[in-house]
C-alpha cells in the first residue's frame, strides 16, 4: 500500500477546503487539524448486536473512537451506553433521530433536552459533541447548539457508506477518505425509521482492515475531542 500523499488528489483537497471553510463559518466542525490522526465515529448506537464487538476490536488495537449515541438506543441499553462511556468517547446524536425536529427550533430544544437528561440519568455524563440527525442542521444554527447546550456540532469529512455497503466496499470507501485530520462516519446501530435498516455486521468485519489501513498510512485513530484539541 503506497504511503499517504496529498499530491494525487488536489481537487478533492480543494473541495474539502471549501466545505470546511463554509462549515467553520456556521460553527459546524467537519475536519480536524492536519496532524497524522483521524477520528473514527460511530452513529446510532449503542446496539447490543454490534457495539460490544466494535468496542472489543478497538480495545484490542489500542484505538480510540467517538460514539454518537441516540437517546432511544441509550434508553434500551443503558448498561452498554455506560460501557461505551467508560472505554471511549460519547457524543449526542439526538434523542429520537427525528428528521423534522431540525426544522422547528422548539421541537429541537425538546428533543435535545430529553437526550441530555437521559445521558445525565443513564450514563452519568454529558457529551461535549453533537451530531445532527441525518447530518442535517435544518434551521438550527450550530453555534446556538454550542451556546445553549454546551456541545460542539460535528459533521464528517468522509465515511464508509456502511449502512448500505458490504465489508469490502466499506474498507475501500474509508481508504478513499483517509487523510490527516479526517472525521470518518461509520455506524454501530440503526436509527428509527432508517431507510438503510439492517445489520451492521459488515462494519464490524471491516473495522480491523480499516485500522490496518490507518496504520499503513501512519495515521492514528483518536476521539473527536482528541482530534480537535490544541495539543
Amino acid at each position: 500500500m503506497r504511503p499517504f500523499s496529498f499530491s494525487h488528489r488536489p481537487l478533492r483537497a480543494l473541495r474539502r477546503g471549501v466545505r470546511a471553510a463554509r462549515a467553520v463559518m456556521s460553527g459546524l466542525v467537519m475536519h480536524g487539524p492536519a496532524r497524522p490522526e483521524v477520528a473514527l465515529t460511530f452513529d446510532d448506537g449503542p446496539s447490543p448486536e454490534h457495539t460490544p464487538a466494535i468496542l472489543d476490536i478497538l480495545a484490542s488495537r489500542g484505538a480510540r473512537a467517538t460514539f454518537f449515541l441516540l437517546g432511544t438506543s441509550v434508553e434500551r441499553s443503558p448498561d452498554l451506553a455506560r460501557r461505551v462511556h467508560a472505554e471511549q468517547e460519547i457524543g449526542c446524536h439526538s434523542y429520537a433521530h427525528d428528521r423534522s425536529a431540525v426544522n422547528d427550533p422548539e421541537a429541537f430544544r425538546v428533543d435535545t433536552e430529553k437526550a441530555l437528561d437521559l445521558f445525565d440519568r443513564a450514563v452519568h455524563a454529558r457529551p461535549r459533541h453533537y451530531r445532527f440527525p441525518w447530518g442535517n442542521p435544518g434551521r438550527i444554527a450550530p453555534r446556538d447548539v454550542e451556546r445553549r447546550f454546551g456541545m460542539v456540532c460535528v459533521h464528517w469529512s468522509g465515511g464508509g457508506f456502511d449502512e448500505r455497503s458490504g465489508a469490502d466496499a466499506i474498507v475501500r470507501n474509508i481508504e478513499d477518505a483517509l487523510e490527516p485530520g479526517a472525521i470518518l462516519l461509520l455506524h454501530d446501530g440503526c436509527a428509527p425509521g432508517s431507510v438503510y435498516a439492517g445489520s451492521r455486521e459488515p462494519t464490524v468485519r471491516a473495522l480491523p482492515r480499516i485500522l490496518d489501513a490507518l496504520e499503513a498510512r501512519g495515521l492514528r485513530a483518536v476521539t473527536v475531542g482528541e482530534l480537535l484539541s490544541a495539543g
